[in-house]
């Protein structure tokens, strides 16, 4: 969009006479007390209020409470705005409905933009420019604008002083197009376009039942905008459980899963329209996009170290100015209890999808949400709503936020993504969501040392944080997890084993699968050869994870090993398990019958944890090699290999 400042003419909705009414008395007021003003606006007789007074506020920052964001659609112009000294910074008012705008009124503070735009947004995240100018005068700026939407904000690019940018009052007037919807905080639950929901309060009710099915094709796709996407098989008449089971500290498990890549896309709130998100960084499933839908992410591989949770993970990016920060290695992600009687939790239905959090977010909102867990820490620094000012060198910074955890049984999404599934009221869900699920909380840290005034996340400043989640579990590996380790009051790692009731044993085996679920071929009489490091490669098969084979050397493409198995049998798939961060980085897998003729490769991909599980189409094979592809300082170690079979 070229840049302009106010137009010369145009089309005009409303009498010149208003902007000249006001114009006049801010002059005088601003003449008579120096930027202090007169107190409450008062409007003249049939003039139109703007559509953004008393409505919610919110803003890339603040200086403190005495200039939050609501002070600039108070119609006070003795309170006002101010964010903090740096670009880019910005001021959002939700209007409660949709609406056509014609015009925006900035009262600037001495604190001024000299660069910035006018944005207009549907819900929150995807944001058009109807105004933008590379000229702010600061003052009273009326600007005659043409555009739709719910949301409205002014994005500056460049201060005019040393300050940030400060606003006495930011006026949108118009016309609401839409239903008008009162105003709420944004949900808790984590609606990312911040549209007001039912789950914005523990225990409130479900859309109606009575609504269309729309267009939503069930487990298998993603719902058209304002379209529900109902469960294949719903779970009907559950009443909510208030029995209250012995007491256990802890009813969980944990899932560890990498970072795999980062798109600005947001295949839930934004699906099939890539590009149109804040930038996400994103865990888990390895082909999670725009297009995402329950058929395509089955095929996908996962950075999580149980192969069979192939959900989708995501949550803004973490920038240092404009470089990203990448969480290093395997993150915690809890699978808990959030009800009270943990034995009534139920595994999540295939396709469950859901937000938590929002972009739209205000300090005090985020701080009082049911998500919230100890907000961000790093070092000393604990329970902060928006990062710390400083983080000792080799820290982590840290968050932790929790989901809501009783799902309406009906749906897998909703038009605002968040409906479906609320948080329980004193550890009980309400009757209106009386299916109690797991209760995901994510526990993330990032790689951060000194001064973090430039750090922010792509969707704004840290209270802005929330995340997003894809079911896509294989459903036997869940259920025993749920049942080992929640239904069980356990505290469980990746596995289902927890170290303080050892004799439980674990609820998967070595591999990570259901016990039972393949068959591992016996090693007895196998032999080994590598590329590099040969005299230890019998290390790799000794049923020993204390010792192990390695590549002797940094890892390049190229690198292997071969197994001979003695004869001839029918392989499905392979198990790397290494130690560290010796893990293969990429991988390619071969398969021979007379150790000449070589077939594949019948799989390869990537490697994101200690232990990389390999599946591919059964074909019969005497002699296994597998090819590392990746290039990593480290070196390249491998302390047990199995070959599965069906």
């Amino acid at each position: 969009m070229p840049t302009r400042d106010l137009p010369a003419s145009g089309p005009r909705r409303r009498p010149r006479w208003r902007y000249w009414m006001v114009a006049v008395t801010l002059a005088v007021t601003a003449a008579l007390t120096s930027w202090t003003a007169m107190g409450p606006l008062r409007l003249a007789a049939g003039e139109e209020a703007p559509l953004s007074q008393g409505k919610p506020a919110t803003a890339s920052s603040s200086e403190g409470g005495r200039w939050s964001a609501e002070r600039a659609v108070d119609g006070d112009t003795k309170s006002r705005w101010s964010s903090t000294f740096a670009d880019p910074q910005w001021l959002g008012v939700d209007l409660g409905a949709p609406a056509r705008i014609d015009s925006v009124v900035l009262n600037w503070e001495s604190a001024y933009a000299t660069e910035f735009e006018i944005q207009v947004s549907p819900d929150g995240l995807a944001w058009t420019s109807i105004y933008r100018t590379g000229n702010g005068t600061g003052g009273t700026q009326r600007l005659d604008v043409s555009g739709e939407g719910r949301y409205v904000r002014m994005y500056g690019t460049k201060r005019a002083t040393g300050y940030g940018y400060s606003l006495w009052e930011f006026q949108v007037f118009g016309a609401l197009t839409g239903a008008s919807a009162t105003p709420a905080a944004p949900q808790t639950s984590g609606a990312a376009s911040g549209t007001p929901s039912a789950s914005g309060t523990p225990g409130s009710s479900s859309p109606s039942q009575s609504h269309p099915a729309g267009h939503g094709n069930g487990a298998t796709g993603a719902p058209t905008p304002g379209d529900y996407v109902l469960a294949e098989r719903p779970v009907t008449g559950v009443t909510p459980s208030t029995a209250n089971p012995p007491r256990r500290d802890h009813r969980e498990f944990q899932v560890n899963c990498a970072v795999s890549h980062r798109l600005e896309d947001d295949p839930i709130v934004f699906f099939n329209r890539p590009g149109a998100s804040h930038d996400h960084t994103f865990m888990g499933n390895t082909t999670t996009n725009a297009a995402s839908t329950m058929q395509s992410l089955p095929r996908g591989a996962t950075t999580c170290r149980v192969p069979g949770d192939k959900s989708g993970y995501w949550m803004p990016t973490l920038l240092n100015g404009n470089t990203p920060i990448v969480p290093q290695g395997p993150q915690v992600i809890y699978y808990k209890s959030g009800v009270r009687d943990y034995t009534s939790v139920r595994p999540f239905p295939p396709g469950l999808r859901f937000l938590v959090g929002s972009p739209m977010t205000t300090a005090a909102q985020f701080e009082s949400s049911p998500a919230y867990q100890k907000g961000w820490e790093c070092g000393n620094s604990y329970d902060n709503v928006d990062f710390p000012a400083n983080c000792p060198s080799g820290t982590q910074l840290n968050v932790r936020m929790q989901a809501p955890s009783c799902w309406d049984g009906r749906h897998l999404d909703t038009p605002d993504h968040v409906s479906h599934i609320v948080y329980p009221v004193n550890g009980v869900c309400p009757t209106s969501h009386p299916v109690a699920v797991p209760m995901i909380e994510f526990k993330m840290a990032w790689p951060v040392s000194g001064d973090m005034s430039q750090v922010r996340l792509s969707s704004g400043r840290g209270y802005s944080f929330h995340y997003d989640f894809y079911n896509v579990w294989d459903t036997p590996t869940l259920a025993a997890l749920v049942k080992h380790c929640i239904n069980a009051g356990r505290q469980c790692d990746s596995r289902g084993y927890d170290q303080f009731e050892p004799g439980a044993g674990a609820a998967l085996d070595e591999q990570y699968q259901v016990p039972g679920s393949r068959t591992v071929l016996s090693r007895s009489g196998w032999t080994a050869t590598a590329s590099g490091g040969a005299d230890t490669a019998a290390r790799m098969l000794d049923g020993d994870t204390g010792t192990r084979w390695t590549s002797g050397a940094p890892m390049t493409n190229g690198q292997s090993f071969t197994v001979d198995m003695r004869s001839v049998r029918t392989v499905s798939g392979v198990s790397l398990l290494s130690t560290g961060a010796d893990h293969a980085r990429g991988y390619q897998v071969f398969l021979s019958t007379d150790g000449r003729n070589w077939t594949g490769p019948v799989a390869s991909g990537k490697g994101f944890t200690n232990q990389t599980l390999v599946d591919f189409e059964a074909r019969d094979a005497r002699h296994v090699r597998v090819v590392q592809t990746g290039s990593a300082s480290n070196w390249w170690s491998v302390a047990e290999f199995t070959v599965f079979s069906g």
